[in-house]
């Protein structure tokens, strides 16, 4: 036998892999269980349409801004992360980008909050969210090209 195809036969190579990979899925799962509620509820019902509608003048830094920043990105990287992993492993996935690419900022943001917020499904999960905590539902921009239905 080659040695590929003994590494892949022999399970005592991926017990610690396959160990580590369980503890990680469900430690993402729990992650999304309790933290995309808490981070929706948090959320103005207003943000999508204020981030849709225009851009915000950022006021000179301070320490605490600062430090603020670096604390929003390093949990919408962890966020990012984990989302892209709930993609193949239980847990939610989209919702977890989403509110993870609302936290971080980088070239191409809103073209992808966009693409991600006209879907209806994530309309529908985040208000099912909201009302769930007792918080009004988001406020939606109209998708490009659509009526308005008044």
């Amino acid at each position: 036998m080659s040695f590929p195809v003994d590494f892949f036969i022999d399970a005592e190579y991926l017990k610690p892999l396959l160990g580590w990979l369980a503890l990680f899925s469900l430690g993402t799962f729990v992650l999304s269980l309790v933290l995309v509620p808490f981070v929706v509820g948090r959320l103005s019902s207003d943000c999508f349409l204020r981030l849709h509608l225009n851009d915000k003048v950022m006021p000179p830094p301070s320490i605490g801004s600062v430090i603020g920043v670096i604390l929003r990105h390093g949990l919408g990287i962890v966020l990012l992360f984990a989302g892209m992993v709930m993609l193949f492993l239980p847990g939610q996935g989209l919702l977890t980008i989403l509110l993870g690419t609302l936290l971080v900022s980088f070239p191409g943001k809103r073209k992808l909050i966009r693409s991600l917020v006209f879907q209806p499904k994530i309309q529908h999960s985040l208000d099912w969210l909201r009302k769930k905590r007792g918080k009004p539902s988001f406020l939606w921009p109209q998708a490009p090209g659509k009526a308005d239905e008044h």
